[in-house]
């Protein structure tokens, strides 16, 4: 499963949300990458996240694969929509 996002959160995806987000995927049972410029990162992991060095306004892809995959796509998502964007004034 594909889905593509544009960051909005002011500061980019740093150290905070990606830790947030990496916590997030690790709760499933799938293969949860996140792709910049056709840069994999592995969003289970923090340090390939922050490596992706994405900043505001740039465009994501997130791909999802597994047993989880569905369940996975929706509640990142639905984070990134709703949460990471809210992470500048935390």
């Amino acid at each position: 499963m594909i889905r593509y996002f544009i960051i909005k959160n002011k500061l980019g995806l740093h150290a905070r949300p990606a830790a947030r987000l990496a916590e997030l995927a690790s709760k499933f049972d799938a293969e949860i990458k996140i792709d910049k410029n056709n840069v994999k990162a592995d969003a289970k992991s923090i340090v390939d996240l922050l490596h992706l060095a994405c900043q505001f306004g740039d465009k994501i892809r997130l791909e999802v694969s597994g047993k989880d995959a569905e369940v996975a796509v929706s509640a990142i998502s639905k984070w990134i929509e709703e949460e990471l964007g809210d992470l500048t004034t935390n």
